[in-house]
């Protein structure tokens, strides 16, 4: 963890939270996570990390203490209504429609009666497709675990524009940052490397399936989109960026058979233009009920986009991360720079 991060979570971790929640009034708690797992997950191994499940059983009961848990619908109608989101309240959302939804986070919401918002990748249900940087890590995973012969290493060179001899590390360092754009590399290197992604998918399962996300949406769970196969935002043009949106959008909602669409970003949507957000907000019939950014809680141009903060990291604890993210707003609001800008 950057040095100055540590320092400030231990500096919020003394603060008092009844002050915090006092200070940064109207705002509701929203954590984000991706998966909850005890072992390795080898296609988000290399990516970023995550809580077992002892730490997020302690991130749920923090939580459950501190604030009031609120479902989706409730938001929905204090939106419709142009009411404010009741203080102190909290939403669970988890990206991605992972397994471990299924399999370890819904049973532990469930035994605690906690709602939650699970956001799907429509290209990744019913394990169709392997989000690309899933691929990357899976690349370097073989790489750090397997030994190649010079003449393999030589052809991943060649692809990767590596020079040659470069050491296995500069190979790594240069498949970690493959780009969604040149995300067919991913397809090449697998065959050179004698992995099948499609092999991955059907034996590991990394995503639910419909039946898995029926399952949860009869059990009183929100779904939403998330994308159709998790882009950067920012680099695509307007058009792909609402097609990614609504196309997701509306594959979760009809397939499911839901009466709302709510949308949450993959990565992050700095830089979004205005134009993007007002077509798809605006009117009295918005194509789209909700959208969740992750600008961590700053305030919108629409009381209809709400904004996340991650809560996954396995370094700072929860204790830290809620009065850190209480404490990041209370400062920016009395800087005057509590709200995102959209051009």
């Amino acid at each position: 963890m950057n040095p100055l991060k540590k320092v400030y979570y231990q500096g919020v971790k003394m603060m008092n939270l009844a002050v915090l929640k006092k200070l940064y009034r109207g705002h509701i708690i929203l954590p984000y996570h991706h998966l909850v797992n005890d072992g390795e997950v080898p296609h988000i191994k290399h990516l970023y990390p995550w809580k077992g499940t002892k730490a997020f059983e302690a991130d749920l009961d923090y939580l459950a203490a501190n604030f009031t848990a609120i479902t989706l619908p409730e938001i929905l109608t204090c939106v419709r209504e142009g009411r404010p989101i009741p203080d102190n309240t909290f939403l669970l959302t988890f990206d991605d429609g992972l397994r471990e939804v299924k399999e370890v986070i819904a049973p532990m919401l469930q035994r605690k009666g906690l709602p939650a918002i699970f956001f799907l990748n429509s290209a990744f249900v019913d394990n169709k497709e392997l989000f690309y940087q899933f691929k990357i890590s899976l690349l370097i995973e073989a790489l750090e675990k397997q030994t190649y012969s010079p003449a393999t290493l030589a052809e991943i060179r060649r692809i990767v524009q590596e020079p040659a001899g470069s050491p296995v590390d500069a190979l790594i360092r240069h498949i970690r940052q493959i780009k969604y754009g040149e995300r067919a590399i991913c397809d090449k290197l697998a065959q050179v490397m004698n992995i099948s992604f499609a092999d991955y998918l059907k034996n590991v399962r990394p995503f639910m399936n419909s039946d898995e996300i029926q399952t949860l949406v009869n059990q009183g769970f929100s779904i939403g989109g998330h994308s159709i196969d998790h882009p950067f935002y920012p680099p695509l043009t307007l058009e792909e960026q609402l097609r990614q949106t609504t196309t997701s959008v509306d594959f979760v909602a009809n397939r499911f058979n839901l009466d709302y669409k709510v949308f949450a970003f993959p990565h992050y949507d700095t830089g979004l233009s205005k134009t993007f957000f007002d077509t798809l907000l605006s009117g009295p019939n918005p194509r789209i009920d909700l959208i969740f950014g992750t600008a961590n809680h700053k305030m919108d141009m629409s009381p209809r986009i709400l904004h996340r903060f991650n809560c996954e990291r396995p370094s700072v604890g929860i204790e830290e991360q809620v009065k850190g993210i209480l404490a990041y707003g209370v400062l920016h609001s009395w800087a005057g720079k509590n709200k995102v800008v959209r051009i």
